[in-house]
């Protein structure tokens, strides 16, 4: 056996036994299935074993392939790693980003900032998830989660997203004209409240002009999404509060109109929490200026309200 690897017929095998199909493996190779199929026979040959049982509908891992894909995976994943590492030494961003986000934040904001993301750094592919409550990076395995909380030890990093977001209350034009708009937040008690959050108790909404005291509030509907907050109000069941990013796009759609504007509810400051580290990967130091960026003109970033004829 020659004593030089083939790292292409190796790169084909791997990526033959994770796809478990040779037109896949090609479709993620950028080559022809053809060349694909001789680098694996090329390397079966070179072994002096079969690596995979091959049927017309399915490529399965023999017991020797098995053992030798373990094997050369792991290896295959440090040259790969290696490659990014020299890659972003030259201000490339490469690799995978795994990203965590508030649900609201990440349908309203997210899709906006990734497609722009996406273009300007092809090589990054990009994991999301969305969830409740305040995750680690560190502990729960993501590269960056974005939250409404600072860093919460020392080993974390923590940008500040824009200036800090205020919450608007909003209502549908059909609800308002039904019930009429409130002019102060003690008049919120009589009308129909949506509220994030699925206990049963009264709810305070707080407010930051000087003569307003805190709102109690009594929950009509409740729901644990901040998007289903905003479809009920969009849908006319009453009067939601919701966070800027989700608010606005409604406000400037003329789906809603904003509710007591001129008493400002508290404001909220998002943050990119990520691993205090000396060499920050580009592909994380990239998404976090992208998202500052767009952040720092919201909502000028959205599309303007529509004009009424004439």
């Amino acid at each position: 056996m020659n004593s030089r690897p083939d790292f292409a017929a190796v790169e084909a095998f791997v990526r033959v036994a994770e796809a478990g199909s040779f037109r896949a493996a090609a479709l993620a190779l950028a080559a022809p299935v053809s060349t694909v199929s001789v680098q694996v026979s090329r390397l079966e040959e070179r072994l002096g074993t079969r690596l995979f049982e091959r049927t017309t509908r399915r490529v399965r891992l023999t017991d020797e392939g098995q053992r030798y894909f373990e094997q050369v995976r792991a290896g295959l994943d440090v040259v790969t790693e290696a490659e990014r590492t020299i890659a972003e030494a030259r201000g490339e961003a490469r690799g995978r980003l795994r990203i965590a986000a508030p649900g609201g934040f990440g349908e309203g904001v997210l899709g906006r900032v990734l497609g722009q993301f996406a273009r300007e750094h092809p090589h990054v592919e990009v994991e999301i998830e969305l969830c409740a409550g305040q995750l680690d990076p560190l502990r729960d395995g993501f590269d960056v989660v974005i939250q409404a909380e600072p860093a919460a030890s020392a080993s974390l990093v923590a940008r500040k997203l824009g200036a800090p977001a205020k919450y608007r209350l909003v209502a549908s034009p059909e609800y308002l004209a039904r019930r009429g708009a409130p002019t102060h937040p003690r008049e919120l008690a009589k009308h129909v409240c949506l509220v994030m959050g699925t206990r049963r108790e009264a709810t305070t909404w707080r407010f930051s002009k000087g003569s307003a005291r805190p709102a109690i509030v009594h929950r009509h509907a409740t729901a644990n999404s901040w998007p289903l907050i905003r479809d009920l109000a969009v849908s006319g069941c009453g009067i939601a509060r919701l966070p800027e990013y989700l608010a606005a796009p409604a406000i400037s759609e003329g789906r809603v109109v904003p509710v007591l504007d001129s008493y400002c509810p508290a404001v909220e400051q998002m943050y990119a929490v990520y691993a205090r580290s000396r060499h920050v990967p580009a592909r994380l130091s990239s998404f976090v200026a992208t998202l500052q960026k767009f952040l720092s003109v919201w909502p000028g970033c959205l599309p303007k309200p529509p004009r009424a004829p004439g």
